[in-house]
């Protein structure tokens, strides 16, 4: 089964489906201020401003906090479900981009739209392995206390102020200095790959590297380094080769991995884990990939921002170039392959001249199949790929019911047989007055044999 966030979807009831989008956030808060949030409109004239910087004019295209805004936009997306089945969308929204701030919006956004599933991600902060989250524990003991937390929170749901919400997936979001994992990485990852070993839910790896951290010789990215370090880490460690998603793949389509990116791309391919390209139709209204969001704004607040996160995202030819080139070589990569929007910006939004969240079944889809993709392929990776990545729930198994338990003539229901607490007539057995009264009413007829 799926996990929505808010009930078990069946598989066969999933449409078209988005792995990874941004729903409800409010991600430019920290350069927001008290005139921005009285006045969250986004002017035409400052779209120019919004596609060179993100996080201009107080950060009002990236707080994504209106409900309805958001219900209007997902409303084309539910629009597109085939036959009964509901469209199906991850937000990828993290705690520190305002996931749990904005948990009881998200859940009535949720209900209101009824054509569509939408799942929510878990996370654990490497911050939080600190001194006190350690005390007394070896490492191989913290890292079962990380998964631990994480498995609860995948079973039994994320408690925010009394609002419960379900989980259908782990996102990791990972910034990197050195290119080997540190100490507190390596509790991390072998927590996570426990823990999706144990679950066999999906573990998103959204990763940045400083390359200015990469040493003037080196003509590698450290970025290679890093995520072929940590893919490599989880599966030494037990995790599943297909349920761990490689986020952004799109970098590796164009810019300054051009070169070596597609070489890497086939890495990462035959090193069995799912490619996720998620950033169709951005380049559209924004110059500007913002890869880590806290990441960009500790930048922000101390003026220097990366080259990693002012990039610009992979133009839609290059994007459908390497798709088509990937599926023409390499067929049996169809398997592995995800595309998304990553909807994050409100200039994404249709109502300001982006392609909002229908835009790669709209526009996309057409001209990918225009250059041989078939739509046999094409449904395998927005709806089938995904199905798989995520119908990893299995509910728990009932405990036995203990030998001493009766089972009442009228409800059914099995009872502990506390003298006094229980009553007999006849051949008949009730757990209570309320079914001894009902079948007095019925002067203790036969019972109809249940089949």
């Amino acid at each position: 089964m799926i996990r929505s966030i808010c009930e078990l979807v069946s598989p066969e009831d999933v449409g078209i489906s988005l792995p990874h989008e941004q729903i409800l956030h409010n991600i430019g808060s920290i350069v927001s201020s008290s005139k921005t949030n009285r006045d969250l409109k986004i002017r035409f004239e400052d779209l120019i401003d919004y596609r060179r910087a993100p996080f201009a004019h107080g950060g009002r295209n990236l707080l994504l906090q209106n409900e309805d805004e958001a219900f209007r936009e997902l409303e084309k997306l539910q629009q597109l479900k085939d036959n009964k089945r509901k469209s199906l969308i991850v937000d990828v929204t993290l705690p520190i981009d305002g996931r749990d701030v904005l948990v009881k919006e998200r859940l009535h956004l949720a209900e209101r739209l009824k054509g569509l599933n939408l799942v929510t991600v878990t996370t654990f902060e490497l911050e939080k392995i600190d001194d006190d989250f350690c005390i007394g524990l070896s490492p191989t003991e913290t890292s079962d206390r990380i998964h631990k937390i994480l498995e609860t929170e995948l079973m039994f749901g994320m408690d925010r102020g009394g609002v419960v919400a379900f989980p259908g997936a782990m996102y990791q979001q990972v910034h990197a200095n050195s290119k080997a994992l540190s100490p507190k990485e390596l509790i991390l990852v072998q927590g996570l790959a426990l823990t999706q070993a144990r679950t066999h839910c999906p573990l998103y790896l959204s990763i940045t590297f400083d390359e200015s951290c990469r040493k003037l010789h080196e003509e590698i990215s450290g970025l290679d380094h890093v995520v072929r370090a940590w893919i490599r880490a989880l599966l030494d460690a037990g995790a599943e080769r297909k349920k761990l998603v490689v986020c952004h793949a799109d970098r590796w389509c164009h810019g300054r991995f051009e070169e070596t990116g597609y070489a890497f791309l086939l890495e990462l391919f035959d090193l069995g884990v799912s490619v996720l390209f998620d950033m169709v139709g951005l380049l559209a209204v924004s110059e500007i990939m913002v890869i880590n969001p806290n990441f960009t704004r500790t930048m922000l607040s101390s003026g220097k921002l990366l080259e990693s996160e002012t990039e610009e995202p992979a133009s839609e030819s290059r994007l459908v170039e390497r798709i088509v080139k990937l599926l023409r070589h390499k067929p049996q990569y169809l398997f592995q392959m995800l595309l998304s929007t990553n909807v994050y910006q409100r200039t994404q939004y249709r109502c300001y001249g982006g392609g909002g969240y229908a835009y790669l079944f709209e526009h996309f889809k057409h001209r990918i199949l225009r250059e041989g993709v078939t739509a046999t392929q094409w449904n395998q990776i927005v709806r089938t790929n995904v199905v798989d990545l995520l119908a990893w729930y299995v509910s728990p198994e009932e405990p036995p019911i203990p030998k001493n338990y009766q089972k009442c003539s009228i409800c059914s229901n099995f009872f502990e047989p506390i003298e006094g607490e229980y009553f007999t007539k006849f051949a008949f057995i009730y757990c209570g007055t309320k079914c001894l009264r009902r079948h007095s009413r019925q002067k203790f007829a036969s019972l109809p044999t249940k089949t």
